[in-house]
């Protein structure tokens, strides 16, 4: 344990310096002169106002449920994006050694990990207040017997903080915490279930999430105090901190977090029980023509996964506004480029819709970065390519790095002002791409969720 804290302290200096040296030498620009440089423009909800965010990766706060994703920390990020009225941008991390470098970056205005933070306070972080509280519990399988004149291993993750008291369970000497190098919560519940380790210790809001799954595991006795569970928030956004602060103060008090906490923190949480078996199972019942259609045209399955469940939530026989139709919600202009109608069966409507993904990817490949083409395909599958080509030759006029989703977004925002849908670089007139920018977030949240729960 001494040796991980000396680890994790060296890692943080070691971020702290980076960050002094960076300022030092004017590579990271202080918010006033960003702020500065789009004075000329209109004020809109952008990617400058946006709460970005990123989530550690677990059972409890995000996992995928029929399709959709959700989770404690997602939906209850996304309620204060809602409350506050800012658009929410939620990034995931299943590496906790990243997420606790990335909590330092500066990069997100929340960090949702739960870590001990005491020890790592420096100028650039801080704690927000508390969002819920839990407590280490074991977990064994069932009929374990406990046998007094043996010594008890209990395996815990890597990255484990929280202190565990072994006082409950009788004679304190006859347990032994062992922390495994390498190993998640996840794989110790695989490996407690297959006989591999006899106890591990587990936090409760964790526990009642992941023993839906393993039927041959109980939740046993805690072995520890509540403890707080808290963002982390970058310091140098004084005023959303506080805004922060204030809200989750009056939230904790609400009938809406109650139920919140009835969701997703309570052992009879309808959506933990009828999720079970959900890690194993498919997104839907298309995922095989869809792996086979993105592979014929070389696009990620799960992004196309996504797109449908963002048109249709894999409804088949769906009419929509305009003459959209069907599981792929296409219009008739395009679908009848693709050789479908309304009368097309589903898997042919898919074949389609993945020539059409592939199409819109070609128009972006070698043309913006390869880490944001899927944010171009996703804007142009709802808006059409032509006003998100027209936001990026806006981009590039002023100056903006038109290679990057996040600078091409605001310009896509944009094209609802006259003085930008006028632009002699725009080919396609007016359009209001706030909708499209929301399209694009709640789509690539989604895709990015698929990823890390679905191979």
């Amino acid at each position: 344990m001494k040796r991980k804290h000396v680890s994790y302290i060296f890692i943080a200096v070691a971020v702290i310096a980076l960050v002094v040296i960076l300022f030092t030498h004017d590579r990271i620009q202080p918010l006033s002169l960003m702020n500065n440089k789009e004075k000329k423009m209109p004020q809109l909800v952008g990617h400058g106002d946006t709460i970005k965010a990123l989530i550690f990766y677990h059972a409890a706060d995000y996992f995928v449920y029929q399709g959709s994703v959700i989770g404690f920390q997602y939906d209850l990020i996304r309620q204060l994006g809602a409350d506050l009225n800012r658009p929410v941008s939620i990034s995931i991390e299943p590496d906790p050694k990243q997420i606790f470098l990335k909590s330092f970056s500066g990069e997100y205005d929340i960090v949702g990990y739960d870590f001990d933070k005491s020890n790592f306070i420096p100028w650039y972080i801080s704690e927000s207040e508390p969002h819920s509280y839990t407590y280490p519990v074991l977990i064994t399988r069932k009929k374990t017997a406990l046998d007094d004149d043996t010594i008890h291993v209990v395996h815990a993750p890597e990255n484990y903080m929280h202190p565990v008291d072994f006082s409950i369970l009788g004679d304190t000497t006859k347990w032994k915490l062992h922390e495994d190098e390498g190993v998640e919560m996840e794989d110790l519940f695989d490996m407690l279930e297959d006989k591999k380790v006899d106890f591990i210790v587990c936090n409760y809001n964790e526990a009642i999430t992941l023993l839906p799954f393993y039927k041959s595991l109980s939740l046993g006795p805690r072995v520890g105090e509540n403890f707080p569970r808290t963002w982390v928030l970058h310091n140098s956004r004084d005023s959303l901190n506080r805004d922060i602060n204030e809200w989750m103060k009056e939230f904790v008090t609400t009938k809406q977090y109650q139920k919140l906490c009835e969701k997703y923190l309570s052992a009879h949480s309808y959506v933990i029980q009828r999720s079970f078996g959900a890690r194993r199972n498919n997104i839907s019942s298309y995922d095989k023509c869809m792996q086979a259609a993105c592979a014929r045209y070389h696009i990620d399955w799960r992004f196309m996964s996504s797109i449908v469940w963002q048109e249709s939530h894999f409804v088949s026989d769906l009419l929509g506004m305009g003459g959209s139709f069907g599981i792929m919600q296409m219009m008739p202009a395009t679908a009848a480029r693709y050789g479908i109608t309304d009368t097309s069966s589903v898997e042919e409507q898919l074949w389609a819709g993945a020539r059409y993904i592939s199409y819109l990817y070609k128009i972006f490949a070698n043309k913006v970065d390869t880490t944001d083409i899927y944010y171009f395909v996703a804007g142009s599958y709802n808006s059409g390519p032509g006003h998100v080509l027209d936001a990026q030759a806006l981009c590039k006029k002023h100056g903006g790095d038109y290679t990057h989703w996040p600078e091409v977004a605001k310009y896509l925002a944009l094209k609802s002002h006259k003085d930008y849908y006028t632009d002699p670089v725009v080919k396609c007139g007016y359009y209001p791409g706030k909708h499209t920018l929301n399209y694009v977030n709640e789509v690539m949240t989604r895709y990015h969720g698929y990823v890390i729960t679905k191979n």
